[in-house]
Protein backbone atom coordinates (compact mmCIF):
# COMPACT_ATOMS: atom_id res chain seq x y z
CA UNK A 1 0.00 0.00 0.00
CA UNK A 2 1.42 3.36 -1.01
CA UNK A 3 2.24 5.71 1.89
CA UNK A 4 0.49 9.07 1.89
CA UNK A 5 2.90 11.93 2.36
CA UNK A 6 2.27 14.25 5.30
CA UNK A 7 0.97 17.72 4.39
CA UNK A 8 3.71 20.34 4.30
CA UNK A 9 3.81 22.75 7.24
CA UNK A 10 2.87 26.30 6.16
CA UNK A 11 5.66 28.86 6.05
CA UNK A 12 5.49 31.18 9.06
CA UNK A 13 6.09 34.71 7.77
CA UNK A 14 6.99 37.84 9.77
CA UNK A 15 6.36 41.28 8.25
CA UNK A 16 9.00 43.86 9.21
CA UNK A 17 8.21 47.59 8.83
CA UNK A 18 10.59 50.47 9.46
CA UNK A 19 10.17 54.19 8.82
CA UNK A 20 12.70 56.85 9.72
CA UNK A 21 11.51 60.13 11.20
CA UNK A 22 12.39 62.08 8.04
CA UNK A 23 10.40 59.75 5.79
CA UNK A 24 7.50 59.78 8.22
CA UNK A 25 7.26 63.53 7.90
CA UNK A 26 7.33 63.34 4.10
CA UNK A 27 5.05 60.30 3.59
CA UNK A 28 2.55 59.74 6.37
CA UNK A 29 1.11 56.62 4.66
CA UNK A 30 4.41 54.74 4.28
CA UNK A 31 3.73 52.51 7.31
CA UNK A 32 0.30 51.62 5.97
CA UNK A 33 1.75 50.88 2.53
CA UNK A 34 4.41 48.56 3.92
CA UNK A 35 1.84 46.72 6.04
CA UNK A 36 -0.70 46.30 3.25
CA UNK A 37 1.89 45.09 0.73
CA UNK A 38 3.29 42.60 3.24
CA UNK A 39 -0.13 41.12 4.06
CA UNK A 40 -1.06 41.05 0.36
CA UNK A 41 2.14 39.15 -0.43
CA UNK A 42 1.27 36.47 2.17
CA UNK A 43 -2.30 36.12 0.89
CA UNK A 44 -0.97 35.57 -2.65
CA UNK A 45 0.94 32.51 -1.43
CA UNK A 46 -1.31 29.74 -0.14
CA UNK A 47 1.55 28.05 1.73
CA UNK A 48 2.22 31.11 3.92
CA UNK A 49 0.71 32.27 7.24
CA UNK A 50 1.28 35.54 9.07
CA UNK A 51 3.39 35.05 12.22
CA UNK A 52 3.36 38.70 13.39
CA UNK A 53 4.00 42.28 12.29
CA UNK A 54 7.09 44.05 13.64
CA UNK A 55 7.23 47.84 13.52
CA UNK A 56 10.07 50.29 14.24
CA UNK A 57 8.89 53.85 13.67
CA UNK A 58 11.16 56.88 13.60
CA UNK A 59 14.31 54.69 13.73
CA UNK A 60 17.37 55.02 11.50
CA UNK A 61 18.43 52.02 9.43
CA UNK A 62 21.98 52.43 10.77
CA UNK A 63 20.80 51.98 14.35
CA UNK A 64 21.39 48.43 15.60
CA UNK A 65 19.29 48.58 18.77
CA UNK A 66 15.66 48.72 17.58
CA UNK A 67 12.84 47.52 19.83
CA UNK A 68 10.83 45.39 17.40
CA UNK A 69 13.87 44.29 15.38
CA UNK A 70 15.29 42.82 18.62
CA UNK A 71 11.95 41.13 19.33
CA UNK A 72 11.92 39.76 15.78
CA UNK A 73 15.40 38.23 16.14
CA UNK A 74 14.39 36.68 19.46
CA UNK A 75 11.45 34.94 17.73
CA UNK A 76 13.88 33.71 15.03
CA UNK A 77 16.14 32.20 17.70
CA UNK A 78 13.08 30.53 19.26
CA UNK A 79 12.34 28.83 15.93
CA UNK A 80 9.00 30.62 15.40
CA UNK A 81 9.81 32.24 12.02
CA UNK A 82 10.65 30.70 8.63
CA UNK A 83 10.60 33.81 6.45
CA UNK A 84 10.91 37.57 7.01
CA UNK A 85 9.49 39.94 4.42
CA UNK A 86 9.86 43.70 3.96
CA UNK A 87 9.36 46.08 1.04
CA UNK A 88 12.95 47.08 0.23
CA UNK A 89 16.41 46.17 1.42
CA UNK A 90 16.98 49.56 3.06
CA UNK A 91 13.96 48.88 5.32
CA UNK A 92 15.95 45.92 6.70
CA UNK A 93 19.07 48.00 7.50
CA UNK A 94 21.77 50.18 5.95
CA UNK A 95 24.85 48.91 7.72
CA UNK A 96 26.91 46.23 5.97
CA UNK A 97 28.36 44.93 9.25
CA UNK A 98 24.91 44.70 10.82
CA UNK A 99 23.59 42.88 7.72
CA UNK A 100 26.41 40.29 7.78
CA UNK A 101 26.00 39.64 11.51
CA UNK A 102 22.23 39.29 11.21
CA UNK A 103 22.52 37.06 8.14
CA UNK A 104 24.72 34.67 10.13
CA UNK A 105 22.00 34.39 12.81
CA UNK A 106 19.27 33.77 10.22
CA UNK A 107 21.27 31.03 8.52
CA UNK A 108 21.96 29.38 11.89
CA UNK A 109 18.23 29.16 12.70
CA UNK A 110 17.07 28.33 9.13
CA UNK A 111 15.25 31.61 8.53
CA UNK A 112 15.22 33.43 5.18
CA UNK A 113 14.18 36.89 4.02
CA UNK A 114 12.68 38.51 0.94
CA UNK A 115 12.44 42.11 -0.21
CA UNK A 116 9.07 41.92 -1.94
CA UNK A 117 9.73 45.02 -4.11
CA UNK A 118 13.20 43.74 -5.06
CA UNK A 119 12.80 40.02 -5.90
CA UNK A 120 16.23 39.89 -7.59
CA UNK A 121 17.89 39.74 -4.18
CA UNK A 122 18.63 36.07 -3.53
CA UNK A 123 20.77 34.96 -0.55
CA UNK A 124 20.63 31.26 -1.45
CA UNK A 125 23.58 31.51 -3.88
CA UNK A 126 27.15 32.89 -3.51
CA UNK A 127 26.53 35.37 -6.36
CA UNK A 128 23.28 36.52 -4.76
CA UNK A 129 24.94 37.05 -1.36
CA UNK A 130 27.77 39.03 -3.02
CA UNK A 131 25.19 41.19 -4.84
CA UNK A 132 23.34 41.90 -1.57
CA UNK A 133 26.60 42.76 0.23
CA UNK A 134 27.55 45.19 -2.56
CA UNK A 135 24.10 46.80 -2.44
CA UNK A 136 24.39 47.16 1.33
CA UNK A 137 27.69 49.03 0.86
CA UNK A 138 25.96 51.67 -1.31
CA UNK A 139 22.98 51.87 1.06
CA UNK A 140 25.34 52.46 3.99
CA UNK A 141 27.13 55.22 2.04
CA UNK A 142 23.79 56.90 1.26
CA UNK A 143 22.75 56.74 4.93
CA UNK A 144 26.05 58.26 6.06
CA UNK A 145 25.69 61.11 3.55
CA UNK A 146 22.20 61.66 4.91
CA UNK A 147 23.71 61.82 8.40
CA UNK A 148 26.14 64.53 7.22
CA UNK A 149 23.23 66.58 5.88
CA UNK A 150 21.39 66.25 9.19
CA UNK A 151 24.55 67.33 11.08
CA UNK A 152 24.77 70.48 8.95
CA UNK A 153 21.12 71.31 9.73
CA UNK A 154 21.75 70.79 13.48
CA UNK A 155 24.82 73.03 13.35
CA UNK A 156 22.80 75.86 11.79
CA UNK A 157 20.04 75.45 14.38
CA UNK A 158 22.52 75.66 17.28
CA UNK A 159 24.13 78.79 15.81
CA UNK A 160 20.70 80.45 15.86
CA UNK A 161 19.90 79.23 19.38
CA UNK A 162 17.25 76.73 18.27
CA UNK A 163 16.76 73.34 19.94
CA UNK A 164 17.64 70.20 17.95
CA UNK A 165 15.76 67.79 20.19
CA UNK A 166 12.66 67.84 22.34
CA UNK A 167 14.62 66.76 25.42
CA UNK A 168 15.93 69.57 27.64
CA UNK A 169 17.47 69.60 31.16
CA UNK A 170 15.22 69.94 34.19
CA UNK A 171 14.73 73.63 34.90
CA UNK A 172 14.23 74.47 31.20
CA UNK A 173 11.38 74.31 28.71
CA UNK A 174 10.98 74.93 24.97
CA UNK A 175 9.19 77.99 23.67
CA UNK A 176 9.26 79.07 20.01
CA UNK A 177 11.97 76.46 19.28
CA UNK A 178 14.26 77.93 21.96
CA UNK A 179 15.18 76.94 25.50
CA UNK A 180 13.92 79.16 28.30
CA UNK A 181 13.95 78.77 32.08
CA UNK A 182 10.92 76.95 33.48
CA UNK A 183 9.10 77.29 36.81
CA UNK A 184 11.32 74.45 38.11
CA UNK A 185 14.51 76.47 37.57
CA UNK A 186 14.78 77.91 41.14
CA UNK A 187 14.30 74.43 42.67
CA UNK A 188 16.89 72.86 40.32
CA UNK A 189 19.33 75.67 41.15
CA UNK A 190 18.77 75.09 44.87
CA UNK A 191 19.44 71.36 44.45
CA UNK A 192 22.70 72.05 42.60
CA UNK A 193 23.80 74.51 45.28
CA UNK A 194 23.04 71.81 47.86
CA UNK A 195 25.48 69.52 46.04
CA UNK A 196 28.08 72.31 45.87
CA UNK A 197 27.86 72.65 49.64
CA UNK A 198 27.70 68.98 50.70
CA UNK A 199 29.45 67.19 47.78
CA UNK A 200 26.90 64.36 47.85
CA UNK A 201 24.74 63.43 44.86
CA UNK A 202 22.57 61.04 46.89
CA UNK A 203 21.84 63.73 49.48
CA UNK A 204 21.12 66.33 46.82
CA UNK A 205 18.72 64.01 44.98
CA UNK A 206 16.94 63.25 48.27
CA UNK A 207 16.87 66.98 49.07
CA UNK A 208 15.14 67.76 45.74
CA UNK A 209 12.62 65.00 46.36
CA UNK A 210 11.81 65.97 49.96
CA UNK A 211 11.64 69.74 49.45
CA UNK A 212 10.28 70.10 45.91
CA UNK A 213 8.91 66.68 44.97
CA UNK A 214 11.40 66.43 42.07
CA UNK A 215 12.48 62.80 41.53
CA UNK A 216 15.80 62.08 39.81
CA UNK A 217 18.35 59.30 39.96
CA UNK A 218 21.90 60.23 41.08
CA UNK A 219 23.19 59.29 37.63
CA UNK A 220 20.62 61.50 35.89
CA UNK A 221 21.35 64.33 38.33
CA UNK A 222 25.04 64.04 37.52
CA UNK A 223 24.85 63.74 33.73
CA UNK A 224 21.85 65.94 32.86
CA UNK A 225 22.61 68.73 35.36
CA UNK A 226 26.02 68.70 37.02
CA UNK A 227 27.92 67.83 33.83
CA UNK A 228 25.65 69.74 31.43
CA UNK A 229 27.30 72.78 29.85
CA UNK A 230 23.90 74.12 28.74
CA UNK A 231 23.31 75.29 32.32
CA UNK A 232 25.99 77.94 31.72
CA UNK A 233 24.13 79.13 28.60
CA UNK A 234 26.74 77.64 26.22
CA UNK A 235 26.33 74.78 23.74
CA UNK A 236 28.49 73.59 20.85
CA UNK A 237 30.41 76.86 20.57
CA UNK A 238 27.37 79.15 20.92
CA UNK A 239 28.08 81.27 24.02
CA UNK A 240 24.49 82.57 24.21
CA UNK A 241 22.60 79.42 23.26
CA UNK A 242 20.12 79.63 26.17
CA UNK A 243 19.52 81.50 29.46
CA UNK A 244 22.19 80.85 32.09
CA UNK A 245 21.26 78.92 35.25
CA UNK A 246 24.79 78.56 36.70
CA UNK A 247 27.75 80.91 36.79
CA UNK A 248 30.99 79.73 35.20
CA UNK A 249 32.62 79.80 38.63
CA UNK A 250 30.04 77.46 40.18
CA UNK A 251 30.05 75.16 37.15
CA UNK A 252 33.85 74.85 37.25
CA UNK A 253 33.76 74.15 41.00
CA UNK A 254 31.27 71.35 40.40
CA UNK A 255 33.45 69.82 37.68
CA UNK A 256 36.44 69.92 40.04
CA UNK A 257 34.46 68.16 42.78
CA UNK A 258 33.25 65.45 40.38
CA UNK A 259 36.73 64.93 38.92
CA UNK A 260 38.26 64.82 42.39
CA UNK A 261 35.76 62.23 43.57
CA UNK A 262 36.47 60.15 40.47
CA UNK A 263 40.24 60.33 41.04
CA UNK A 264 39.85 59.32 44.69
CA UNK A 265 37.81 56.28 43.70
CA UNK A 266 40.15 55.23 40.88
CA UNK A 267 43.38 55.73 42.84
CA UNK A 268 42.24 54.42 46.22
CA UNK A 269 44.69 51.72 47.29
CA UNK A 270 43.20 50.49 50.54
CA UNK A 271 39.68 49.04 50.18
CA UNK A 272 37.95 50.60 53.18
CA UNK A 273 35.32 48.32 54.69
CA UNK A 274 32.71 51.07 55.01
CA UNK A 275 33.64 53.54 52.25
CA UNK A 276 30.54 55.37 51.04
CA UNK A 277 28.49 54.19 54.03
CA UNK A 278 29.78 56.48 56.81
CA UNK A 279 27.87 59.78 57.19
CA UNK A 280 28.69 62.74 59.43
CA UNK A 281 25.51 63.43 61.39
CA UNK A 282 26.57 67.00 62.11
CA UNK A 283 26.75 68.24 58.50
CA UNK A 284 25.14 65.27 56.65
CA UNK A 285 28.16 64.83 54.34
CA UNK A 286 29.97 61.56 53.70
CA UNK A 287 33.02 60.79 55.81
CA UNK A 288 35.99 59.79 53.69
CA UNK A 289 38.68 57.22 54.36
CA UNK A 290 42.05 58.31 55.75
CA UNK A 291 45.15 56.82 57.36
CA UNK A 292 46.18 57.41 60.99
CA UNK A 293 49.95 57.35 61.51
CA UNK A 294 51.09 56.12 64.94
CA UNK A 295 54.73 55.98 66.06
CA UNK A 296 55.65 53.22 68.52
CA UNK A 297 58.95 52.64 70.32
CA UNK A 298 60.54 49.21 70.33
CA UNK A 299 62.48 47.72 73.23
CA UNK A 300 65.75 48.43 71.46
CA UNK A 301 64.92 52.15 71.34
CA UNK A 302 64.03 52.31 67.64
CA UNK A 303 60.66 53.56 66.46
CA UNK A 304 58.24 52.01 64.01
CA UNK A 305 55.40 53.68 62.19
CA UNK A 306 51.96 52.00 62.08
CA UNK A 307 49.14 53.02 59.74
CA UNK A 308 45.50 52.45 60.68
CA UNK A 309 42.54 52.92 58.33
CA UNK A 310 40.03 55.45 59.66
CA UNK A 311 37.24 57.84 58.62
CA UNK A 312 36.98 61.61 58.99
CA UNK A 313 34.56 64.35 58.05
CA UNK A 314 36.10 66.15 55.06
CA UNK A 315 34.05 69.28 55.80
CA UNK A 316 35.78 69.44 59.17
CA UNK A 317 39.26 68.41 58.05
CA UNK A 318 39.67 70.51 54.90
CA UNK A 319 37.17 73.38 55.23
CA UNK A 320 36.83 73.64 59.03
CA UNK A 321 33.09 73.89 58.35
CA UNK A 322 31.99 71.13 60.75
CA UNK A 323 32.51 70.51 64.47
CA UNK A 324 32.85 66.74 64.06
CA UNK A 325 36.65 66.79 64.41
CA UNK A 326 39.03 63.86 64.60
CA UNK A 327 39.06 60.39 63.09
CA UNK A 328 37.28 57.16 63.93
CA UNK A 329 39.32 53.99 63.46
CA UNK A 330 37.86 51.36 61.19
CA UNK A 331 38.54 48.63 63.76
CA UNK A 332 36.45 50.44 66.40
CA UNK A 333 33.58 50.91 63.99
CA UNK A 334 33.77 47.26 62.98
CA UNK A 335 33.82 46.16 66.62
CA UNK A 336 30.74 48.23 67.38
CA UNK A 337 28.82 46.75 64.46
CA UNK A 338 29.74 43.17 65.42
CA UNK A 339 28.31 43.76 68.90
CA UNK A 340 25.26 45.58 67.57
CA UNK A 341 24.29 43.68 64.44
CA UNK A 342 22.84 40.50 66.02
CA UNK A 343 19.96 42.44 67.57
CA UNK A 344 19.42 44.33 64.34
CA UNK A 345 19.48 41.10 62.33
CA UNK A 346 16.48 39.79 64.26
CA UNK A 347 14.64 43.05 63.59
CA UNK A 348 15.69 42.90 59.93
CA UNK A 349 14.33 39.37 59.53
CA UNK A 350 11.01 40.35 61.10
CA UNK A 351 10.74 43.33 58.74
CA UNK A 352 11.73 41.11 55.81
CA UNK A 353 8.92 38.67 56.59
CA UNK A 354 6.37 41.47 56.88
CA UNK A 355 7.38 42.98 53.54
CA UNK A 356 7.28 39.57 51.89
CA UNK A 357 3.60 39.21 52.86
CA UNK A 358 2.70 42.74 51.76
CA UNK A 359 4.49 42.79 48.41
CA UNK A 360 2.08 42.10 45.57
CA UNK A 361 3.02 39.78 42.76
CA UNK A 362 2.33 41.82 39.63
CA UNK A 363 3.19 39.15 37.09
CA UNK A 364 -0.37 38.87 35.75
CA UNK A 365 -0.74 42.64 35.61
CA UNK A 366 2.53 42.92 33.69
CA UNK A 367 1.26 40.34 31.22
CA UNK A 368 -1.92 42.37 30.68
CA UNK A 369 0.09 45.56 30.08
CA UNK A 370 2.17 43.72 27.45
CA UNK A 371 -1.05 42.67 25.70
CA UNK A 372 -2.27 46.27 25.77
CA UNK A 373 0.98 47.36 24.11
CA UNK A 374 0.43 44.80 21.35
CA UNK A 375 -3.17 45.99 20.82
CA UNK A 376 -1.97 49.59 20.79
CA UNK A 377 0.44 48.77 17.97
CA UNK A 378 -2.39 47.15 15.99
CA UNK A 379 -4.51 50.29 16.43
CA UNK A 380 -1.67 52.40 15.06
CA UNK A 381 -1.07 50.04 12.12
CA UNK A 382 -4.77 50.14 11.29
CA UNK A 383 -4.72 53.95 11.51
CA UNK A 384 -7.27 53.97 14.34
CA UNK A 385 -4.97 56.32 16.27
CA UNK A 386 -2.36 58.91 15.24
CA UNK A 387 1.39 58.59 15.72
CA UNK A 388 1.34 61.12 18.58
CA UNK A 389 -1.44 59.20 20.36
CA UNK A 390 0.47 55.96 19.83
CA UNK A 391 3.71 57.35 21.28
CA UNK A 392 1.97 59.04 24.22
CA UNK A 393 -0.01 55.95 25.24
CA UNK A 394 2.99 53.66 24.66
CA UNK A 395 5.17 55.83 26.94
CA UNK A 396 2.45 55.83 29.62
CA UNK A 397 2.06 52.04 29.56
CA UNK A 398 5.82 51.44 29.56
CA UNK A 399 6.28 53.82 32.49
CA UNK A 400 3.53 52.06 34.43
CA UNK A 401 5.04 48.68 33.53
CA UNK A 402 8.43 49.71 34.91
CA UNK A 403 6.81 51.01 38.13
CA UNK A 404 5.30 47.64 39.01
CA UNK A 405 7.23 45.92 41.76
CA UNK A 406 8.97 42.64 41.09
CA UNK A 407 7.66 39.41 42.60
CA UNK A 408 8.46 39.03 46.30
CA UNK A 409 11.89 37.56 47.11
CA UNK A 410 12.03 33.87 47.81
CA UNK A 411 12.33 32.58 51.36
CA UNK A 412 15.76 31.25 50.40
CA UNK A 413 17.32 34.66 51.18
CA UNK A 414 15.54 34.76 54.50
CA UNK A 415 16.65 31.25 55.37
CA UNK A 416 20.25 32.16 54.61
CA UNK A 417 20.05 35.02 57.15
CA UNK A 418 18.55 32.69 59.74
CA UNK A 419 21.28 30.15 59.11
CA UNK A 420 23.92 32.86 59.65
CA UNK A 421 22.50 33.55 63.11
CA UNK A 422 21.99 29.91 64.06
CA UNK A 423 25.48 28.91 62.87
CA UNK A 424 27.09 31.68 64.90
CA UNK A 425 27.37 35.01 63.14
CA UNK A 426 30.67 35.97 64.74
CA UNK A 427 32.34 32.69 63.74
CA UNK A 428 31.22 33.06 60.16
CA UNK A 429 32.42 36.67 59.94
CA UNK A 430 35.88 35.87 61.34
CA UNK A 431 36.50 33.50 58.42
CA UNK A 432 35.76 36.08 55.71
CA UNK A 433 38.56 37.84 53.86
CA UNK A 434 38.66 41.64 53.60
CA UNK A 435 36.73 41.90 50.30
CA UNK A 436 34.08 39.45 51.50
CA UNK A 437 33.61 41.58 54.62
CA UNK A 438 33.13 44.66 52.44
CA UNK A 439 30.45 42.92 50.39
CA UNK A 440 28.81 41.57 53.54
CA UNK A 441 28.36 44.99 55.16
CA UNK A 442 27.07 46.49 51.91
CA UNK A 443 24.47 43.76 51.64
CA UNK A 444 22.81 44.74 54.93
CA UNK A 445 23.75 48.38 55.69
CA UNK A 446 22.53 51.51 53.95
CA UNK A 447 24.47 54.05 56.04
CA UNK A 448 26.21 54.60 59.38
CA UNK A 449 25.66 58.06 60.86
CA UNK A 450 28.30 59.25 63.34
CA UNK A 451 28.02 62.23 65.67
CA UNK A 452 30.40 63.50 68.35
CA UNK A 453 28.75 64.33 71.68
CA UNK A 454 32.08 64.98 73.47
CA UNK A 455 35.79 65.03 72.74
CA UNK A 456 36.13 61.28 73.29
CA UNK A 457 32.62 59.89 72.90
CA UNK A 458 30.87 59.20 69.61
CA UNK A 459 27.32 58.12 68.89
CA UNK A 460 26.37 55.77 66.06
CA UNK A 461 23.10 55.39 64.17
CA UNK A 462 23.00 52.37 61.85
CA UNK A 463 20.44 52.33 59.04
CA UNK A 464 19.93 48.82 57.62
CA UNK A 465 18.65 48.05 54.15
Amino acid sequence: MKKTSEPERPIRVAVYIRVSSEEQAERGDSIRDQKERGIRYIKEHTNMVLQDIYLDDGVSGQKIDRDDFTRLMNRVKEGQIDLIIFTKLDRWFRSLRHYLNTQAVLEKYNAAWTAIDQPYFDTSTPYGRAFVAQSMTWAELEAQNGGIRVSDVFKTKVEHGEVITGKVPRGYQIMNKRMILSEEAPAIYDGIMHFLKHHSMNQSVQYLKDKYGICMTPQNFRQSLLRNEKLTGRYRGNETYCPRLLSDEDFNKIQHILDQNHNIKSSQKYPYLFSGLVICRECESKMGGCQINVLSKRKDGTTIRYKYPAYECKQSHTKKACLNHGEIRETRLEEYLLNYVRTEFNSYIASFQAKEKQTADHRMEKKQICKKLERLKDLYLNEAITLEEFKKEKARLEEYLSSLTSPPPTTQDLESLKSILSAGFETMYSKLNHEQKRRFWRSIIKEIKISKSSLRHREYTVVFL
